[in-house]
């Protein structure tokens, strides 16, 4: 988490120095003078369980209850009420979407809601339904056969239901006329319910900056997080949007193209990845009031919104590592990955802002800086950026996706 957002917790000062111990003297010291007070004697036996559950009480209990009253340090249902005062709701999962390549006979109807699975290898099936009925159609191939794309999304919510592509291959009931099934691109989008840590961070957000509902870049970036399984929202203000008539579209002063109350978003999910078109949608309905759920319109009168996912750009990293003393190659390596989504999106902001070049670049030295930065990591050489040790450009709407991070454990200095 940014170290803005991170708040360690100290005691006041009316609840520290209340150990079980400290607890018991005080007790001790308030009895009549002449009752013998050392350990083993009724009066230490009869006072030391009260003392021990006061300082439980103090020590846990009450600090607890110190912790729930802040966002800051509140955790679980509460902190959702602590969302909930300045309407920032917690993220539910998303199921992830795709569609399936269904052959077999013309005329075979898939009804809405039927089930598909992956085989149950190394890991559990996972379930899939039609989101709608088709009909098989079209010009059947040499083996009599036709083949066509239903819509398909995960049962359950969460990471589980994004599958690699060719994954999907049974019919959980069989129907006559299918002779098989597969999907021949990835199954994205889904994600699991939003974390205290991001959703701390968004209900902070919402405290400083307010609610504000004038249509500015701050709030577009909320209305779009408010989503399940958006990861970051990129603003380009004022685009160039060519299917706006030309009275909107006018030049500033530097030249530059500009298109009056146009607005577009470019998305990322939750994962890192191009947002897929269910939950560009899922943005764009949210924020423009007009999706098939009956929700208040968010923007501005006279804004015209486009929302997009970006187009992804593979970045594989490769470096030599020292390691602090007790740590291990996997977490680190997991902990840099996280590092990385945050230069991620500054990239992606820099090639979408740089209205006269249209790029960005991924700078080896910020890298460098994030891998410094990574907590267990002591030093690294030898660090290259899809094999090569220079900057890497971003092209206008482009977004940095982490590959492959082979991080090699050097022998320590």
């Amino acid at each position: 988490m940014p170290d803005e957002y991170t708040y360690p917790y100290e005691a006041p000062e009316f609840l520290q120095g209340q150990s079980a111990d400290e607890i018991h003297r005080r007790m001790l010291d308030s009895l009549p003078k002449g009752i013998d007070r050392s350990e083993g004697n009724i009066p230490w036996d009869f006072t030391r369980p009260a003392a021990l559950e006061k300082a439980e009480m103090v020590e846990f209990t009450l600090n607890e209850t110190v912790k729930l009253m802040f966002p800051q340090w509140s955790y679980g249902k509460w902190l959702d009420l602590h969302g909930e005062k300045v309407n920032c709701i917690r993220r539910a999962a998303n199921r992830a979407t795709g569609t399936l390549d269904v052959t077999g006979t013309k005329g075979t109807v898939i009804p809405t809601g039927y089930r598909f699975a992956t085989p149950a290898e190394l890991t559990a099936s996972v379930i899939f339904e039609a989101t709608e009925s088709v009909k098989l159609d079209g010009e059947p191939d040499s083996k009599g056969q036709v083949t066509c794309q239903v819509p398909i999304r995960a049962l359950d919510g969460g990471l589980a239901g994004n599958v690699a592509e060719d994954t999907i291959k049974l019919m959980v009931e069989p129907i006559s006329g299918i002779a098989y099934v597969t999907n021949r691109e990835p199954v994205t989008g889904g994600a699991e319910a939003e974390s205290d840590a991001d959703y701390l961070i968004r209900i902070l957000d919402a405290m400083r900056n307010g609610l504000s509902m004038t249509g500015c870049v701050a709030d577009y970036i909320r209305w779009g997080k408010e989503v399940p399984a958006v990861g970051q929202v990129i603003v380009d203000p004022e685009w160039p949007d060519p299917t706006l008539p030309e009275k909107f579209h006018y030049t500033d002063s530097l030249g530059i193209e500009k298109c009056s109350g146009a607005v577009r978003l470019i998305i990322v999910d939750s994962n890192g990845f191009p947002a897929n078109q269910q939950i560009v949608d899922a943005v764009y309905h949210h924020i423009a009031g007009d999706g098939p759920e009956d929700v208040e319109r968010l923007m501005p009168i006279g804004a015209h919104l486009t929302v997009i996912a970006p187009q992804g750009l593979t970045v594989d990293i490769s470096a030599d590592v020292l390691l602090d003393e007790g740590e291990n190659i996997e977490a680190i390596t997991a902990r840099f990955r996280k590092n990385l989504t945050g230069y991620w999106l500054e990239v992606g902001q820099e090639a979408i802002g740089d209205l006269i070049y249209h790029q960005g670049y991924i700078r080896w030295v910020q890298v460098g800086a994030v891998l410094a930065k990574t907590p267990g990591i002591k030093d690294y050489t030898n660090l290259t950026i899809n094999g090569v040790a220079v900057n890497i450009p971003v092209q206008h709407v482009q977004y940095p996706v982490t590959g492959e991070v082979d991080l090699r454990v050097q022998a320590g200095a």
